[in-house]
């Protein structure tokens, strides 16, 4: 009994205590408790710490088991998904809405231009849907219905226009820019990437399903030009530089296909009005790249140097294609490509007063003056006119060039006056007397031949001579052709009233020995003169050309006057060649010595 009662009190004790301990930790939790009003930042929890609920009178505690993160991720796909989910219902119903448009466009025939206006009134109502959620800031919504107004819109102007031939093709392409300027003019206003290239892609593959389907190229053509300049100032102001590209690829694939039908054997378009499109082409995209480059003050891009390219390629050059063609009138076509010459030399010359000409915008716009001058300039002139507006510019342009230091008008320069000697004939002349038969003049160049070469001489007198520090590459080549120019002028004239010269006075035409000593005695001369010049003027391109001659000239005589010549003149050309050997590095080496004193 007594053992009961005392197994009964030591349990008693053992309760007691437990309930002790059980009291101080709820005492403890209730004196951390956070005060009503005040702020504590949470207290991490270790492992030996109790938990507050399911201990019981254990002192072995676990750590608290935190609810998954992945939970609200989870929540959040799924409410993703439903969004998207309601989002795609509601768009089959509202394509649903299409397709009975269509129904009853389709079984009333006769009032199926009622048909067709409410299904462009309705895909119309879905862009403006489109903008109004794009405005309120939800783009997936916006996106919805951006999608499925294109996929109402333009497979209906494609049926009306192809199947029920309710819309004409300019009332096609209206319709097609109306709808792609509403949509993107939206995507503007909202920064909506998505929604500009869903609309234009859309816009390009009707247009181009319309133009296999009707062959009607300068309408849809038309259209496509406009989105090409729309996507292009999008790239400009949005920075969406992207969206530029298949856009003008299709424009230009579109204008090689109009270029070849116009020059084809049927020819279904008006030349007038094909020669325009072209026109504009170049037009519109030079006058943007002119607007972002003069106006805003940026440089060339890529993508203009590209276009650029592919636009005087496929506009100019298609253009001349179809008035050779059709023999069309040039006038307009030379008129406007010289205007469009003068006003790239404006540009550029607005550049040089801007930045000294250091700018790639600079060379981007003389060349395309240089190209739009000589296509202009050859459709409007004859060959005599046309030589001498060539010399006047050589000369004009090359002192331009030494007037600013600009080795890209000299290099201008030197073209102009190079078409002037291929149009004259008087390189054709050169050719004949320093390589052909002398007596066989390619075509007489007369009167003009010797006002290029008058023109040569002096375009060779004005060259930059300064130090030699400061030339650059692109001026040594100006040098170098020019120079090298005026040497096969000034050499073949040359050499043609030697040849006339003795012919006369001999009674009887020269032999092939006696022509090949002549020329060899005026290669050796000009290497000579080269080097004297290098010397006195300290230009090291004519030294270089010097060099140059006077090796070819020892080959020469190597291939042809051991060939043709005689014993006495073969004396004669070795020794005139071997005194040209002793000259020339002598000089040379005294233009050096006196441009870098010891």
């Amino acid at each position: 009994m007594e053992d009961r009662l005392s197994a009964l009190e030591q349990q008693v004790l053992e309760l007691k205590r437990k309930l002790e301990k059980l009291e101080k930790r709820m005492d403890g939790d209730a004196s951390s408790a956070e005060p009503l009003g005040t702020t504590q930042e949470p207290r991490p929890q270790t492992a030996a710490e109790p938990s507050a609920k399911g201990r019981g009178f254990h002192d072995i505690s676990t750590p608290r088991k935190e609810a998954p993160a992945e939970a609200d991720d989870l929540s959040i796909v799924a409410l993703n998904f439903t969004h998207f989910l309601t989002l795609s219902g509601r768009s089959l119903i509202v394509l649903g809405g299409a397709y009975l448009i269509r129904a009853f466009t389709e079984s009333h025939r006769e009032q199926a231009a009622i048909g067709v206006a409410l299904g462009l009134l309705y895909a119309v109502v879905w862009m403006l849907a489109a903008g109004r959620a794009a405005g309120k800031g939800h783009k997936s919504d916006a996106t919805f219905h951006a999608l499925i107004a294109t996929a109402i819109a333009f497979p209906l102007i494609f049926e009306a226009t192809v199947h029920f031939k309710f819309l004409g093709y300019q009332s096609s392409a209206v319709a097609l820019g109306f709808l792609s300027a509403l949509a993107l003019a939206i995507a503007w206003r909202y920064s909506h990437q998505i929604m500009a290239w869903v609309v234009t892609t859309a816009a390009l593959m009707a247009t181009v399903a319309l133009i296999v389907n009707t062959g009607a190229v300068l309408p849809f053509g038309s259209f496509l030009l406009v989105l090409g300049l729309s996507t292009l100032w999008l790239g400009y102001e949005r920075k969406w530089s992207f969206l530029r590209w298949p856009v003008a690829l299709v424009v230009d694939f579109v204008a090689l296909g109009l270029v070849l039908r116009a020059i084809g054997p049927e020819r279904p378009d008006p030349p007038a009005l094909v020669i325009g499109l072209l026109m504009a082409l170049v037009g519109a995209y030079l006058a943007s790249f002119a607007v972002r480059t003069l106006v805003r003050g940026r440089d060339i891009v890529p993508f203009e140097i590209v276009q650029t390219a592919a636009s005087l390629l496929l506009g100019l050059g298609g253009s001349v294609m179809v008035v050779r063609a059709t023999h069309a009138a040039v006038e307009p076509l030379g008129a406007a490509s010289l205007v469009l010459g003068i006003g790239c030399y404006a540009v550029a010359y607005a550049f040089i007063s801007r930045t000294h000409g250091k700018n790639v915008n600079f060379y981007f716009y003389t060349a395309l003056a240089l190209v739009f001058s000589l296509a202009g300039l050859r459709l409007l002139l004859g060959d005599p006119l046309l030589v001498l507006a060539f010399c006047v510019l050589a000369a004009g342009v090359t002192l331009l060039g030494r007037r600013f230091n600009h080795a890209a008008l000299l290099l201008h320069g030197f073209t102009y006056l190079l078409g002037a000697a291929w149009v004259s004939g008087l390189m054709g002349d050169a050719e004949s007397s320093i390589l052909g038969d002398v007596a066989a003049r390619v075509r007489g160049s007369g009167w003009i031949g010797w006002l290029v070469l008058l023109a040569s001489i002096g375009c060779a007198l004005t060259l930059n001579r300064k130090q030699e520090s400061q030339v650059d590459r692109m001026t040594r080549v100006a040098r170098l052709g020019q120079v090298g120019l005026l040497v096969i002028l000034l050499g073949g004239t040359i050499i043609y009233l030697l040849v006339a010269l003795v012919t006369r006075l001999l009674g009887h035409p020269l032999d092939p020995g006696g022509v090949a000593t002549l020329r060899t005695v005026v290669f050796a001369c000009s290497a000579v003169t080269l080097a004297a010049s290098a010397h006195r003027w300290e230009i090291h391109e004519m030294g270089w050309l010097a060099w140059l001659i006077l090796g070819g000239t020892a080959l020469k005589v190597l291939l042809e006057d051991l060939r043709v010549s005689g014993p006495s003149l073969l004396f004669l050309a070795f020794a005139v060649l071997g005194i040209a050997f002793i000259l020339v590095p002598r000089l040379l080496s005294k233009a050096h010595q006196g441009k870098h004193p010891e």
